[in-house]
């Protein structure tokens, strides 16, 4: 009885051990490793290098042409995938981009940037619901490197569904991690404004201004501000320069709406 019980228990660690190794050797094919050769890995980081430099030079035709190419060379790569899908996102293609982020993902489950990415399309859409799983799925990586962008992104959410407390909780954090990203200033800015606290809110959005000068939602924020303050020559001001700059864009087309509100008030 004790040698037939000896039998089974080495049979069944076999079986064990072989399930293990097949295990493994999809984990390493699914990452690339077993079926890329490093030559090709070296030619597929080159056409993405370059893909980056035209994505980030607004050229979208050839960085996604660069992509694909690095895609080819190694399929087995998130952030070829990611690429992709963010010049699809670029280009509202958002479904294509979807796809794209979701094979990221696949391939690597811990690639926060595709679960950004993919929080961005549905916050986009309004589904916060969504988008909310995708930050708190990017922010479980100890290894990611922007985690205060994911922050900044949940504190704006939390301000659209009137949560302040948890939006100024979060965005407190993001703040505490990167003092020069931009728009979690932002984010406290209309935080205070939502709230009524127009001093707080104009000093968060002239620290976007110090930061990034061209950040055309913040001086419109701005010019709201003064509006509220009923300093409406300092209104008129920046409405007029934000409606001649983007007469056509969506800042434009509310900062007219401001100036000709402000005809309807006395001159202070």
């Amino acid at each position: 009885m004790f040698k037939k019980m000896s039998g089974l228990i080495k049979r069944f660690r076999f079986f064990y051990l072989f399930i293990i190794a097949v295990g493994v050797f999809a984990a390493l094919s699914g990452c690339g490793i077993a079926q890329v050769s490093k030559k090709d890995q070296l030619k597929s980081n080159l056409y993405y290098g370059l893909g980056a430099g035209f994505y980030r030079n607004g050229n979208f035709v050839k960085s996604m042409q660069e992509f694909i190419r690095a895609k080819a060379l190694n399929p087995n790569s998130a952030k070829n995938y990611n690429a992709i899908g963010m010049v699809y996102m670029e280009t509202d293609r958002e479904n294509k981009a979807i796809l794209n982020f979701k094979k990221a993902i696949k391939i690597n489950p811990r690639f926060s940037d595709s679960y950004y990415n993919l929080a961005i399309i549905y916050i986009k859409k309004k589904n916060y619901k969504q988008a909310k799983i995708y930050l708190k799925k990017a922010l479980k990586n100890p290894f990611y490197n922007r985690p205060f962008e994911s922050y900044t992104e949940l504190g704006k959410i939390y301000i659209a569904e009137k949560k302040f407390k948890k939006a100024k909780k979060i965005l407190t954090i993001s703040k505490l991690m990167d003092k020069r990203y931009f728009l979690t200033y932002y984010y406290l800015g209309n935080y205070y404004l939502a709230k009524g606290k127009l001093d707080e809110s104009m000093n968060n959005f002239r620290k976007v201004l110090s930061l990034n000068a061209f950040f055309v939602p913040a001086r419109y924020k701005e010019g709201v501000v003064y509006f509220k303050q009923k300093k409406y020559d300092k209104a008129k001001k920046i409405f007029i320069s934000v409606y001649n700059e983007n007469k056509l864009g969506k800042y434009g087309i509310k900062s007219f709406d401001y100036l000709k509100k402000i005809i309807l008030y006395p001159n202070k």
